[in-house]
């Protein structure tokens, strides 16, 4: 079990919340390699939102923490490139074929805080669950602080619900509650909260999907267009704008709140390849022509977003793939 020490996640007495203000960065990671990327009989007889990541899904996610460490802030590069040669497995080279332009860093501060939403689709969860199993190993190689096995962040739960101990269901925070503070107080330890986010879910394809049938809908949706073209039983593209727009709003709220009890160095999403598409295309004011120019990004890959302050927002320092 844990030895609890004290809550850094919270101000002292008399002290005021720090000020709210933009992240950094905005991070959009594509889920690993799931079950259906594999083989699409499975969406047959398992319901999409149930669909696990493979082996080399998992490889994927690992590497995705490790991507995602490198441009972050931190307080140990040389550790970091431990890690990198860890988990840097021949089934993860693909999560690198997007490349990062013109990124260093405009702001140097540490990041300490990071904010994970999550599609609560199973193969988000579990692709974020490698992600944070890499972090928690940076934590405790470089801080000491070490994740209590009981309390570690659980992609599935009970009734098919995400479910941690101590905190509401649906959210998650590596606090004092849920790890074991050593005392290696010259290094930092990153913090990160987790919260289940239903609006950057998957297109919805329809129910169970039989693969015949499911050709000839991919076959028109080619012809007819990607974002205005409707699933059957399902969503267009033009309707998770719909849904992008109101998470997105949600953001702009907690960026505009003149206190926050707790920062947010960094935002990373956790969801999708359409869903990541149409996020950006929203935030960018891309017109639906040149959102239909993209394909779609690899399992496992991340697009980056920077805040550069001289213009009040943030670029895009992701290449994104282009259809030839």
């Amino acid at each position: 079990m844990c030895t609890l020490s004290q809550d850094i996640s919270s101000p002292g007495p008399g002290q005021l919340p720090e000020r709210g203000h933009k992240p950094r960065l905005i991070i959009l990671i594509r889920h690993g390699e799931s079950e259906s990327n594999k083989d699409k009989k499975i969406n047959e007889v398992v319901p999409n939102h149930l669909i696990p990541l493979t082996d080399n899904g998992w490889e994927q996610a690992r590497n995705a923490g490790v991507e995602l460490l490198k441009v972050l802030n931190t307080d140990n590069d040389d550790l970091v490139e431990e890690l990198e040669k860890k988990y840097g497995g021949k089934s993860a080279e693909q999560c690198k074929l997007l490349p990062l332009k013109h990124y260093k860093p405009l702001k140097k501060t540490l990041d300490k805080n990071i904010v994970f939403y999550t599609s609560p689709y199973r193969r988000t969860r579990e692709t974020l669950k490698g992600i944070l199993d890499v972090f928690d190993e940076y934590n405790h190689l470089n801080s000491g602080v070490r994740v209590c096995d009981d309390h570690a962040y659980k992609p599935c739960g009970k009734q098919k619900l995400a479910f941690w101990p101590c905190v509401p269901s649906g959210q998650y925070e590596n606090n004092s509650k849920t790890h074991d503070f050593e005392t290696k107080e010259t290094k930092e330890y990153l913090q990160y909260r987790v919260r289940d986010e239903p609006r950057i879910r998957e297109q919805d394809f329809g129910n169970f999907q039989e693969v015949s049938s499911m050709q000839d809908v991919m076959s028109k949706r080619a012809t007819y267009g990607h974002f205005f073209f409707r699933f059957p039983e399902g969503e267009s593209a033009a309707d998770v704008y719909d849904r992008v727009a109101s998470f997105q709003e949600t953001l702009f709220r907690h960026f505009e709140e003149r206190y926050t009890r707790k920062a947010r160095d960094v935002i990373v999403l956790v969801t999708h390849g359409i869903y990541s598409r149409v996020f950006l295309m929203k935030w960018f004011r891309w017109t639906y022509e040149e959102f239909e120019s993209f394909t779609n990004v690899p399992n496992g890959s991340m697009m980056v977003m920077e805040l550069d302050e001289s213009v009040d927002g943030y670029v895009l320092r992701t290449v994104l793939p282009k259809w030839c």
